[in-house]
């Protein structure tokens, strides 16, 4: 999956002592120079603004969701193991993507990732992993609610916190073992670039190889993920509609609200999936099925349509937490007993600090008159 995609870029590689000639074939997939023009410079300052802000506001905000989700607001909402591994899987992909970008290289002057064959190899793993695992999540929600409200007698069956855990160990892995068996073609190069797809490319049989898993892993991140959502997100509206206008006694009304909040929240998930993942997932098939290298193609059209696609991407692992307040008054609930619950804690050792200091000078006080 992110064979091409992985490689240091135009935007993303180290741009001093390389010079390699583009050729449109399948089996080149070395690092490209950079070409300077006013657009490029553009894009990398982009570059160098967007990935801080989205690192800073998506770890932030995935790691306040955990904390929410371990709190008694959340206790009996049927996803919340869903939402956590999604914040988890989210993160791990915002914590590794700066260590393939070009300013960050730049600045240590070493590519972090190539200190070693092992450590590199499981850059690759975490990163792709996440990325993958992270689908994945978002499938889930969308499966159970559509589970919730197509056959609310049965949801609680099967998605069970038994059934949760076993299908999210299942799909934990079935993708780290994908991720490691994908690492085979993980090396350091000559140039000490750490680089996920070095084989053999006049071999015929390890370009057959090298392909097949690259469409798997292309298949496991975007294609299936995004055809279960294609399909189960408009069933999931249409029930609700079917709902909304089912009127006819009060207790069918009000099991109506309480199934279309948490499923509105859920639903922002979905959508921005599909917004934001789409693009890049549509470059990938696009290089993949023409057998071009993504980044030996100098058109400026598809080169910026590429890094826009780039940037949605990271986008869509760091605005979740911004969906659940906008979507969830129950998020928006625990999120502020959240907060005065910290802000009655820093106020009430502010309370007391001053009366123990009182206490002391006062016991120094009586002990200095004992002593006279």
């Amino acid at each position: 999956m992110d064979s091409l995609v992985e490689n240091v870029s135009r935007s993303e590689g180290v741009t001093t002592n390389f010079s390699y000639t583009p050729n449109l074939k399948f089996e080149d997939t070395t690092i490209l120079s950079n070409t300077s023009t006013a657009f490029n410079s553009i894009l990398d300052y982009v570059n160098m603004v967007s990935i801080p802000i989205c690192l800073v506001t998506g770890v932030l905000g995935n790691t306040i969701t955990i904390i929410l989700m371990n709190t008694k607001t959340f206790s009996h909402f049927a996803s919340k193991y869903f939402l956590i591994g999604l914040a988890i899987a989210d993160t791990s992909v915002l914590l590794t993507q700066p260590f393939k970008n070009m300013f960050v290289i730049k600045y240590f002057g070493v590519d972090l990732r190539a200190l070693s064959t092992i450590g590199c190899k499981f850059y690759f793993c975490v990163h792709r992993a996440g990325k993958m695992v992270s689908s994945w999540f978002v499938v889930y929600m969308a499966l159970e609610r559509l589970a919730a409200v197509r056959f609310p007698l049965k949801v609680k069956i099967w998605f069970s916190k038994r059934n949760t855990l076993i299908g999210v160990g299942l799909m934990m892995l079935l993708i780290t073992g994908f991720t490691a068996g994908y690492s085979y073609c993980t090396k350091i190069d000559q140039n000490n670039i750490c680089n996920p797809d070095l084989y053999d490319r006049n071999d015929p049989s390890a370009v057959m190889l090298y392909r097949l898993m690259l469409n798997t892993g292309v298949t496991l991140y975007f294609i299936g993920p995004l055809v279960i959502l294609l399909i189960a997100t408009p069933t999931i509206i249409i029930s609700l509609i079917k709902h909304e206008h089912d009127k006819a006694k009060l207790s069918q009304f009000n099991a109506k609200n309480a199934l279309a909040r948490p499923t509105a929240m859920l639903l922002s998930v979905m959508f921005a999936y599909i917004i934001f993942v789409t693009p890049i997932g549509v470059v990938r098939i696009i290089v993949n099925y023409h057998g071009v290298n993504l980044f030996a193609v100098e058109m400026t059209w598809f080169t910026t349509f590429r890094d826009i696609s780039h940037f949605l991407e990271l986008i869509n692992y760091s605005i979740n937490f911004f969906l659940y307040a906008c979507t969830s008054r129950q998020f928006r609930r625990g999120l502020t007993i959240l907060l005065c619950a910290k802000n009655i804690t820093n106020r009430r050792s502010d309370v007391r600090s001053p009366s123990s200091n009182s206490r002391s000078k006062t016991g120094a006080w009586f002990s200095k008159i004992s002593y006279d």
